[in-house]
């Protein structure tokens, strides 16, 4: 768990020692992220009741617009982590890699971001529904799923890094995604805190931290554990799948 926060030390003093770069990198990101962002703004206030609709209609155009969001914002997410995964390995931090990234994951990128983001959406409508179903055991069904979107926000740490490091398809990154966070659980706890309280931060002050620096210390973060993890797999003689 420990290890997690000197990964994060690392990512955040990168990002310190190279901050006009980064700054940019992150707004690189933040772009193609915005259209997914305001989305997942109108959907909130849609729950909230602020802008109310049936339930239905509400599931059906957070579908077909979250999806069309994330054509620009999976694979915007995929080339932030394929710039610092090469910062993590040793090159230099070229932001002139991000379009080309970008351009490289499209697919990859936009079919890993509608599995990700669906999964955790269909999560959180399970949850909601089991709660407020009015039938005896639907509330334990709903802790059930509670339990598993745990378990969802513990391998957002590991899938776009193995993304990027084991250049797979999207079947492979959720596998092995899967695999590395049961097989390190201490790493993948002190990850999904790190993850978790990052974020939170970045959305307190007006969400200015989102577009300047979150994905670019993140990504930082993340792409260290999995390199770290593959490299020491790699070198106990360990076959990742879809390695020979």
């Amino acid at each position: 768990m420990l290890q997690a926060l000197r990964y994060f030390r690392a990512g955040f003093g990168e990002f310190y020692f190279d901050l006009p770069r980064m700054i940019l990198l992150n707004l690189f990101w933040f772009v193609t992220a915005l259209p997914f962002i305001g989305v997942v703004f109108v959907i909130t206030l849609s729950v909230r009741g602020e802008a109310p609709i049936p339930w239905q209609l509400l599931v059906i155009q957070a579908t077909v617009l979250g999806v069309l969001a994330l054509a620009l914002a999976g694979p915007g997410t995929a080339a932030i982590y394929a710039v610092t995964n090469r910062l993590v390995n040793g090159e230099l931090l070229e932001i002139s890699r991000f379009w080309s990234a970008f351009r490289k994951y499209f697919w990859r990128g936009w079919l890993l971001g509608v599995v990700d983001i669906g999964a955790g959406g269909l999560l959180l409508l399970n949850i909601w529904f089991y709660w407020n179903l009015d039938r005896p055991g639907g509330w334990l069904l709903s802790i059930v799923f509670v339990y598993i979107l745990v378990m969802w926000v513990a391998v957002q740490g590991y899938l776009f890094g193995l993304l990027v490091e084991m250049d797979q398809t999207v079947r492979l990154v959720v596998r092995n995604a899967l695999f590395l966070a049961i097989d390190n659980l201490g790493l993948t706890l002190g990850l999904m805190l790190v993850n978790v309280v990052v974020f939170v931060v970045s959305l307190l002050p007006g969400a200015f931290l989102l577009a300047l620096a979150t994905m670019s210390v993140l990504s930082n973060v993340n792409n260290r554990a999995v390199v770290d993890a593959i490299g020491r797999y790699r070198a106990s003689g360990r076959i990742i799948a879809g390695e020979r």
